[in-house]
């Protein structure tokens, strides 16, 4: 086995590990798809986890789950670092389907012989099982815009086929997990030592200049620095108004000081209003505010 891009090779059932045994076996556990549909496929969802491993003594409990909802199968190595970036993205999708397929990560030197049956040639390479048969889907590593074309082709795949359950989840399931890396910087936050906070996302901001969620936490923590440092600095009444939900006012409030101020004095309120932006969203307002801080930059 190895890592080198190869042509796509479609899973089937050669191997230790016999899958069309496999979906014998997960045919003959329970009612058929139609009626566990019925029955799991509802309000209540079928209670088995959103996110899974499986080695080589669970693999048919992983297809009798692919006879109620579909099963995205990730094959990966622990040394591969395209296999963590690839779990990472498939994990995403896994949340935001919020329960309409499995996602099953499976360490080939945990599973060999899920390997073997899959005739797995690329690390990662990505199958699904749909009642309990399997449906080649990709190998290696894609961005995400690419992979959820092809979840949704295959969910309209299983659809067809009936198998249309979907997997009970909670709000636990469904979110996204804490980067560790931003574990000492929430850690410090809650401890109340502001300075630290902002001086820990700098860091995760400097090693990874593209976490903007890194880039929402620093604006926020600015935001409650200088709402703690009462310093008669003329922007301060746009974080008073910002703080009352007053965002528009509080905008039209740096907007001026940018466009009456010296150019030396510009950036500071600049960076501000940017904080203030992160910190509201994508609003109507933030997008007006955008428009006219653009015309002000370039006059």
């Amino acid at each position: 086995m190895n890592n080198d891009a190869h042509n796509p090779q479609p899973a089937d059932s050669h191997g230790a590990l016999d899958l069309s045994a496999a979906a014998s076996a997960a045919g003959q556990e329970g009612p058929s798809t139609s009626q566990q549909t019925n029955r799991e496929g509802g309000v209540g969802g079928i209670s088995i986890p959103l996110i899974d491993t499986c080695d080589d003594s669970s693999f048919e409990a992983i297809a009798a789950n692919s006879q109620r909802v579909p099963v995205v199968l990730v094959l990966w190595a622990a040394q591969s670092l395209e296999s963590k970036q690839l779990l990472a993205t498939l994990e995403e999708l896994a949340r935001e389907k919020a329960g309409a397929f499995q996602l099953v990560e499976v360490d080939v030197q945990q599973a060999p012989r899920v390997a073997q049956a899959f005739q797995v040639q690329v690390l990662p390479t990505t199958v699904a099982l749909v009642g309990a048969r399997p449906v080649p889907l990709f190998q290696g590593v894609a961005a995400k815009e690419q992979i959820a074309p092809v979840i949704e082709d295959l969910l309209k795949a299983a659809g067809q086929m009936g198998v249309t359950g979907r997997i009970a989840v909670s709000g636990s399931d469904i979110a996204k997990p804490i980067p560790e890396e931003h574990i000492p910087a929430l850690e410090a936050e809650e401890r109340g030592d502001l300075e630290a906070a902002r001086a820990a996302w700098e860091k995760i901001i400097e090693h990874n200049p593209r976490d903007e969620e890194a880039k929402n936490h620093r604006a926020r923590i600015n935001f409650k620095l200088r709402e703690a440092q009462e310093n008669g600095d003329p922007s301060a009444q746009a974080d008073a108004l910002f703080n009352e939900g007053k965002t528009a006012e509080a905008f039209n409030v740096l907007l001026r000081l940018i466009e009456d101020s010296p150019e030396d004095q510009r950036e500071d309120y600049r960076v501000r209003l940017l904080d203030l932006f992160r910190i509201a969203g994508n609003t109507p307002e933030v997008k007006a505010a955008r428009r006219r801080l653009s015309a002000l930059l370039m006059i």
